[in-house]
């Protein structure tokens, strides 16, 4: 097993390379993009510069959202390098568009789609257009270079203000990450002929340096240093759902915790990263709250929203394990300082939200719970990987990167 001083070493050769060698130029292992927490909303965000000579924006990230771009029309349209996408071409027919127009037509109308984001209760109609688009990229899994990768991309723009509304004021759009044909991930995949698989590990902002998460386009190695092994030779498995619109589901068939077991008898669990905290059905919101305070054997204290439990403790030191037990076996440890929320270090909230008696899904697991943990999509293979918690390896989501030029 190679040494953590030996591993160290390794890179800053590589890193010495990149930087010396006139004619070198390292090539693209995957995309390397950061990912940011903004603490009014909780919420996660993607700094991106789309367009030619146009400054970065944060992008809120919606894992399950088809649009690739949520952004105002008018904006995207000041991009030098914008174009938008007419109908019948072939750029048009292959995003599988709304709507059709005779071929006949003198002046086709913009090519357009109603596409399902998470951010609104109904499908958006969105118009596709090409623009420059902009992302870090790693040649090794270690450090990622210091000068984006330009491809032009179909995003998507929409005209409806409405739409936008649901975009908190801390953002200046959104960007989708469903399993889609047309999705950010899937283009750049197509063209660099990655594996098509996604990684996402969200920063915390409890207790970390300011450094930033991590967005993967294209797997692995996935090194997080100090530890000296890629991260997914760690990974538990279990199968994606299939869902038309994109979505990434996942069976969970019980949770677990201090040895006492709740049953989840129906419905697919989604992932999310709109929903700050893990969200329950109601049943199994309360089910769980029994065994935890239970096991827990914590004073209550006053409540406070939307958390619907709150504890007086040493900031969940010694709080028992939460386990999602998941199809195939797999199971995904969430350990104290993830299942219960510090407010001060004498009381703590369950970190979990009761989601009433008609939701969607009957879990839908939420960022708060991501944290800290590289979450792998393998679309190909129709499954979703997992690390647990990178602290039990001395590392986290947030670490300092190298760079190279």
């Amino acid at each position: 097993m190679v040494s953590r001083e030996v591993f160290l070493l390794l890179s800053l050769i590589l890193l010495h390379l990149a930087n010396t060698s006139q004619s070198y130029e390292p090539k693209v292992q995957a995309f390397l993009h950061p990912i940011y927490k903004d603490k009014a909303t909780n919420l996660y965000s993607l700094p991106l510069t789309i367009g030619t000579d146009c400054p970065s924006r944060d992008f809120l990230i919606d894992l399950n959202g088809a649009a690739p771009l949520l952004l105002n029309c008018a904006t995207a349209a000041k991009s030098p390098s914008y174009r938008s996408i007419r109908c019948g071409s072939t750029i048009c027919k292959f995003a599988n568009p709304s709507f059709s127009y005779p071929n006949n037509t003198t002046k086709k109308p913009t090519c357009g789609k109603y596409l399902p984001t998470s951010l609104t209760n109904r499908p958006v109609n969105a118009r596709f257009l090409r623009d420059a688009f902009s992302l870090l990229y790693t040649p090794n899994g270690v450090y990622h270079m210091d000068s984006e990768k330009i491809s032009t991309l179909t995003l998507t723009c929409v005209d409806n203000a409405t739409a936008l509304k649901s975009i908190p004021s801390a953002f200046n759009g959104s960007i989708g990450l469903a399993n889609t044909h047309i999705s950010i991930p899937s283009q750049p995949v197509s063209m660099y002929r990655f594996p098509p698989k996604i990684s996402l590990c969200l920063p915390s902002t409890e207790g970390m340096e300011s450094y930033s998460g991590n967005l993967w386009i294209g797997g692995g190695p996935y090194y997080y240093m100090p530890f000296a092994k890629d991260v997914s030779t760690i990974f538990a498995s279990t199968p994606l759902i299939s869902s038309n619109s994109g979505e990434y589901l996942i069976d969970v068939k019980s949770i677990q915790n201090g040895g006492k077991t709740i049953p989840i008898l129906h419905g697919t669990t989604k992932i999310s990263t709109l929903a700050p905290y893990t969200v329950l059905h109601t049943s199994i919101y309360r089910a769980l709250l029994a065994v935890f305070t239970g096991n827990a054997k914590m004073v209550k204290a006053p409540t406070l929203k939307p958390f619907g439990s709150c504890f007086r403790s040493n900031g969940g030191h010694g709080v028992l394990v939460i386990e999602l037990v998941l199809g195939g076996g797999a199971r995904w440890r969430i350990y104290g300082l993830k299942s219960v929320v510090k407010v001060n270090k004498n009381v703590v909230f369950l970190g979990f939200v009761d989601g009433g008696v008609n939701p969607k899904s009957p879990i839908v697991i939420g960022g708060f719970q991501m944290e800290n943990n590289l979450v792998e999509f393998d679309v190909k293979a129709s499954n979703f990987s997992f690390s647990s918690s990178l602290l039990l390896h001395n590392t986290s989501c947030s670490i300092s990167r190298f760079f190279g030029t």
